[in-house]
This record gives C-alpha cells, sequence and structure tokens, in this order.
C-alpha cells in the first residue's frame, strides 16, 4: 500500500536513512573506517541526494532554468487571453510533475536534489493557478490548496508541503467557525485545542501502526506542530490579541475576553503538563516543547502581570527555568523505565536495525550476525524507525 503511495523506492530510502545514521555514528567515532565502509558497501544506496547547500544551488539554477524557457513562450504567445493561459500553465504544471516523478525520481534515482523541488513546486504552482486563476473566492483556494500540499507532503514525502498543509486545515477550520456567528466564534481556541489534540493523536497511532521509517520526519513534525498550536490556542496574549484584531472584539479598560481565567490558567499549566509527559512518556518531543513553551509563558505572564521590576522578573523566570532543567537532569539521572539522561543524547542512533548492524560489524568480524539476519530482513521495512516519538525525539 506504502509502495503505492509513495513515489520513491522505499528500499532505497531504508537504505538512505540507515547509511545517515551510521554516518553520524562514524563522526563520532563509535565506528571506525573499516567498519564503516564495511557498511557502506553492503548497504549501498542508488538515490542522489546531495550536500543540504548543493540542494538550494540546484533548486535555485532549476527556478531560473525554467522561467529562462517558460518566459518568452508565455510572451510569445501573449495573444491567448486568460483561458489560453490558464490551460497553456495547467498543461505545463501536469507536464513537470510527469517529467520529475519519472524522469528525475524514477529513472535518475533523485531524492530531494532540489532539482526535485523545483519540479515540484513550479508544477503545482502553474496547476493550481491554471484551475483557479484569480476570481475563486477564498474557501476554494483553501481547499485546492489543501489538497495539493497534502498530496506533495504523501506522495514526495515534502516537508514544506506537510507544514503547507497543516496551516492550510487550521485555516479552514478557522475560516469555517469564523463564518458561524454568536457563541461557536467565542468557542474557537477550544475547536482548535480539540482539532490538534487528535491530530496529535492520530499521528501518534499511525506511527505506531505503520513502523516504517519513511514517514518518521512527517509524524516528528505533525505532532510539533500540533503541541505548539494546542499550546497557542490556549495562550491567553494570542486568544486576546486574535479576537481584538480579527473578530473586531471591542475591550473597555479593565475588561477581559471571555473565560480570561480559564486562558491565563492554560498559559501557566500546558508547558508543565508537556514536560511531565515527556518524563512520564520517554517522550523528547514533550520536553522540548514543554521547555519552550514555558519561556513564552513567562513572557506572556510578565505582559499582563508587571511587577514594575522587568530585570528581577526575567532573572527570577531564568532561574525557575535552570532550577526546572537542573531538576529533570537530575531526575534522570537513573533510569527511568529505560530512559536516563544519558540516552537523550544516544537514542536516536539506537533503533533495533542500526544496533544489530553494529553488533555485526563489531562482534567476530565484519560477518552478519544475529542482530541482522539477512539483507532483506531489514528492507522490509518490518521495525525499522517505528517506535513513537518518544523514542527518538
Amino acid at each position: 500500500m506504502i509502495n503505492q503511495l509513495i513515489a520513491y523506492n522505499i528500499d532505497e530510502l531504508q537504505k538512505h536513512k540507515l547509511l545517515a545514521e551510521c554516518n553520524d555514528l562514524q563522526k563520532t567515532g563509535f565506528l571506525n573506517q573499516e567498519q564503516w565502509k564495511s557498511i557502506q558497501a553492503k548497504f549501498a544506496c542508488q538515490l542522489f541526494h546531495p550536500a543540504f547547500f548543493m540542494r538550494i544551488l540546484f533548486f535555485i539554477l532549476s527556478i531560473i532554468g525554467m522561467f529562462t524557457v517558460i518566459g518568452p513562450i508565455g510572451l510569445a504567445l501573449g495573444s491567448m487571453g486568460e483561458d489560453g493561459f490558464r490551460f497553456l500553465a495547467t498543461l505545463l504544471g501536469v507536464g513537470l510533475l510527469v517529467f520529475t516523478e519519472f524522469s528525475l525520481i524514477g529513472s535518475k534515482k533523485h531524492y530531494k536534489s532540489g532539482i526535485t523541488e523545483a519540479g515540484i513546486y513550479a508544477g503545482f504552482t502553474f496547476i493550481y493557478w491554471g484551475i483557479l486563476g484569480f476570481d475563486s473566492n477564498m474557501l476554494t483556494y483553501i481547499l485546492v490548496g489543501l489538497v495539493f500540499s497534502a498530496f506533495a507532503a504523501i506522495r514526495y514525502l515534502n516537508l514544506l508541503g506537510l507544514i503547507a498543509s497543516l496551516f492550510l486545515f487550521g485555516w479552514l477550520v478557522f475560516y469555517a467557525s469564523f463564518e458561524i456567528e454568536g457563541m461557536v466564534q467565542a468557542m474557537i481556541p477550544f475547536t482548535f485545542m480539540a482539532v490538534f489534540i487528535a491530530i496529535y493523536w492520530l499521528s501518534s497511532w499511525a506511527e505506531a501502526r505503520l513502523q516504517n521509517c519513511v514517514f518518521d520526519n512527517q509524524f516528528i513534525i505533525m505532532q510539533s506542530i500540533a503541541l505548539i498550536v494546542i499550546y497557542a490556542a490556549g495562550n491567553y496574549f494570542v486568544v486576546r490579541e486574535l479576537s481584538v484584531n480579527m473578530m473586531d472584539l471591542e475591550l473597555a479598560d479593565g475588561h477581559n475576553i471571555p473565560f480570561a481565567y480559564l486562558f491565563y490558567l492554560t498559559t501557566a499549566i500546558t508547558p508543565f503538563f508537556y514536560v511531565y509527559l515527556g518524563l512520564r512518556q520517554r517522550s523528547l518531543l514533550f520536553l522540548r516543547v514543554g521547555l519552550l513553551t514555558i519561556a513564552i509563558s513567562v513572557v506572556t505572564l510578565k505582559y499582563y502581570f508587571s511587577l514594575g521590576m522587568p530585570v528581577v522578573s526575567i532573572t527570577a523566570a531564568g532561574a525557575v527555568m535552570i532550577a526546572l532543567a537542573l531538576w529533570v537532569m537530575k531526575y534522570l539521572k537513573h533510569s527511568r523505565n529505560g530512559f536516563t539522561r544519558e540516552l537523550i543524547f544516544k537514542d536516536k542512533w539506537m533503533t533495533s536495525e542500526v544496533t544489530g548492524i553494529i553488533a555485526s560489524q563489531t562482534l567476530g568480524g565484519n560477518s552478519t550476525g544475529s542482530g541482522m539476519e539477512a539483507d532483506s530482513d531489514l528492507m522490509q521495512g518490518g521495525e525499522f524507525g517505528g517506535g513513537g516519538a518518544g523514542q527518538r525525539w
């Protein structure tokens, strides 16, 4: 099923991820050069995936090259009118996507090379404006953009497409709630909390069952954004400013927004709840988001409850955060259900396949041991990469 959804070869993606993780281990000295070369030879990957800055360069050059060719053609066909331009844009967009998928990804084995991103973004942009033009209503733009970005996120594992789809989905929820008069508008923050709690839960549920490395980064981003949006939906400053600026809520001096004290409470408690869940569930994602949102909550509450001594307040807030960090480190000094402060920095490498490879390359020479009985076992999806965000982040 996943093979049909994704444009890339899953076996090659798994090899690519495994080599990236082992490369990190080799850089830290955990693997020596002989072991690293043996792993490279054993799991040679055919994907073309250049370094980050090279991908940026390829992307820029591809965009320039595209518009260098397309620009004169558009000028030459200037008499076609709007309908003709829209048809040509749609045709061009489809052609770019077909070329990217079948030539670059299928034949030449490009994997997020920068050239593929240029073809995907340009192709969807041409199709988007070719279909909709410039006179459609807002809801249509949101829905079509959501479909296109979600397709790019799944089919091409595009992380910007995933972020865009979550943003557009949130915009759709806000748009639908905003159009309804009365109490529904006042309930928008709670609606966002409920929706993104559901997104987080569905993402965790799917991650635990797919057990497949190709969506690892997607799950991490979905869960991170969901946790941040849940917090933001209950943050007093965010709710108050959006109510005043987008919903034309008029507040007299000394008056407050509806459910003000509830939002004060969620602003103060949610970050500590995240930290608690991080310790309870062994999730670095919760810990990191929790510590980040503690800092935001301090600034928010300081803004509305100033004691007139900003230096003292900020110093005290910093001291509280340092004390909390030290307490967490002390708490994790001893194993808590297998979760210790040492594993925080190691566990992104500690998948069963990587440890199996390390064992096979370290114990008894370079022969394959029981940690990985056959190459094909690794390439069947199996346990690769899964285990929940708490095991990696």
